[in-house]
């Protein structure tokens, strides 16, 4: 978008910042945007200085916090049809994926039962993508709070993938596990700014987790990263700062992005019936 763009190329001319390494969790003003974020677009009470940090996209923030819980041998049950390179990145930590199938024939819904039944005392984690990549599921309430529940009980991590958590098509009811307070303490949340500002190319995202978790985090991002492109650090800001729920340039472009995809959804169906 135009109004993220430009403000790049006024950060370029102006701040000598931008073409340097920023702090290693992230610039401290988009990590308080961030905060902001998440404070009205998810209800979630954020410290921008010790439960964020800036990440290569939602990838980089996925892998390095994957690579933080999971050791050799250990179990993660994650849902099929399912985002492959989460499959990738538990393999990379010598990790074991488990598969436990979605309920199809009731739109792609969670199994709780099935994710209950699968964990074994070797069980470390639990990855869900909500909305899913690939089947465009929007879990419900229900779901989520099971899956949350079931975390607790067993001592499990959850990691998040929620980088589609803008695109709900019918008027679907999300619900972010970050919103839900009493997991945070096993919560690994990765957010990206690649598909709801068309930044995919920036790689940038951020990560959502207790002070305890980010700080063990930091020390993989490190050794991957270093940090995410400053630049990238940048457009984000700029994304974040004309993002206000309301009336901001970012709420229009998301809007008529989502307008737009809806609509080539929608012909797609009508093709395929």
């Amino acid at each position: 978008p135009a109004f993220i763009t430009d403000a790049v190329c006024d950060a370029l001319r102006k701040d000598e910042r931008i073409g340097k390494y920023s702090l290693q969790p992230g610039l401290p003003e988009l990590k308080h945007e961030i905060a902001r974020y998440l404070g009205w677009k998810k209800d979630i009470s954020v410290d921008a200085e010790k439960d964020i940090f800036v990440s290569c996209g939602a990838m980089e923030a996925l892998a390095a916090g994957i690579a933080t819980v999971v050791d050799r041998g250990d179990e993660v049950l994650i849902p099929t049809p399912n985002y492959a390179s989460h499959i990738e990145q538990i393999l990379f930590a010598e990790g074991t994926p488990v598969f436990i199938p979605l309920l199809e024939d009731q739109g792609w819904r969670l199994d709780v039962d099935g994710f209950r039944k699968a964990i074994t005392k070797k069980t470390k984690a639990i990855i869900i993508c909500n909305p899913m990549n690939p089947t465009g599921a929007v879990f419900s309430k229900e779901d989520v709070m099971g899956i949350a529940q079931l975390a607790l009980e067993k001592d499990l991590f959850v990691v998040a993938d929620e980088a589609y958590d803008f695109l709900i098509y019918d008027n679907h009811t999300y619900l972010s596990f970050g919103s839900i307070p009493e997991l945070k303490d096993r919560l690994i949340g990765a957010f990206s700014f690649s598909k709801m500002y068309c930044m995919t190319g920036w790689r940038v995202g951020f990560m959502y987790a207790s002070p305890k978790i980010i700080d063990q985090v930091l020390k993989v991002h490190d050794a991957f990263a270093i940090c995410a492109p400053t630049i990238s650090q940048y457009a984000a800001l700029a994304a974040l700062r004309a993002t206000n729920g309301m009336d901001g340039e970012g709420d229009k472009f998301i809007k008529n992005l989502v307008y737009a995809l809806d609509k080539r959804r929608k012909l797609t169906c009508s093709r395929l019936d």
